[in-house]
């Protein structure tokens, strides 16, 4: 978290979260999600002290501004740029520039206090609690392969057909990016059990292909399922399809 006094926009998650409430699918829902976990966001403070360079001077004390509901149930405020805070408040105020995994961590950490956080509560009002909290990180659509995490991969007993007929159609007719993808069941070191995992090789931007793949394999996943995508241009990705075949590949779609 760094201190701010300077303006902060964002325009792209502003746009995903507007149209998100516009037409409600999970294409745009899963672009709200991941827009909202990279976004940095003006979070109101109270400030005791003060702060030289970016760090506070020693005796100096933080606190945060929180908003109530009809139910006294109190959220931190989280806003995408100066305009919407000045919604909220024309007074100037001291703020700090707060990621999701900041506020997250807050919330997580006292759970009896705060009930969650409210990105522009007098904008979108997106209130994010710890079940959403919960919601989102079952529907992230990038698997985080940390170095030397053991993962075992194998195919699924129960082989979703349905949906990798469906992936294959979304490819060829709406997904050009794509090239191949592979798909396995994988069991990361510590997880409770495994989930589904697909690789993809693919041209463009992963913040663009990935939330369309992942929500067209999401609507064929029953409430306790979810599935994890990965890029093949990285180590992991390229090491585990080295003897795998490729359940779509543009190529042969192209020569049929």
């Amino acid at each position: 978290m760094v201190d701010v006094n300077k303006p902060i926009t964002n325009q792209e998650l502003v746009t995903a979260m507007d149209n998100f409430f516009n037409e409600k699918n999970a294409v745009n829902e899963l672009i709200m999600i991941q827009k909202i976990t990279e976004a940095h966001f003006l979070t109101p403070i109270i400030l005791d002290g003060k702060v030289e360079d970016g760090v506070l001077k020693e005796g100096a004390t933080i606190s945060f501004k929180l908003i109530e509901n009809n139910a006294n149930d109190a959220f931190f405020l989280a806003f995408t740029d100066w305009d919407e805070l000045g919604k909220w408040s024309t007074a100037k105020e001291e703020t700090l520039i707060c990621t999701y995994d900041d506020l997250k961590t807050m919330v997580l950490n006292d759970p009896d206090r705060i009930k969650g956080f409210v990105i522009n509560p007098f904008g979108q009002n997106v209130v994010i609690t710890p079940e959403l909290i919960n919601y989102i990180a079952q529907r992230t659509s990038q698997i985080v392969i940390e170095k030397d995490t053991p993962i075992l991969l194998g195919q699924p007993a129960e082989y979703p057909q349905e949906m990798v007929n469906a992936l294959k159609v979304f490819f060829r007719e709406e997904q050009p990016e794509v090239e191949s993808a592979y798909l396995f069941l994988a069991h990361k070191e510590g997880d409770e059990k495994p989930n589904l995992l697909l690789i993809i090789d693919f041209k463009g931007e992963q913040a663009t292909v990935f939330p369309r793949i992942a929500a067209v394999a999401n609507s064929y996943l029953a409430e306790d399922e979810y599935i994890d995508l990965l890029a093949f241009d990285c180590d992991f990705g390229r090491d585990a399809t080295k003897e795998a075949t490729p359940f779509y590949r543009r190529d042969e779609c192209q020569s049929e």
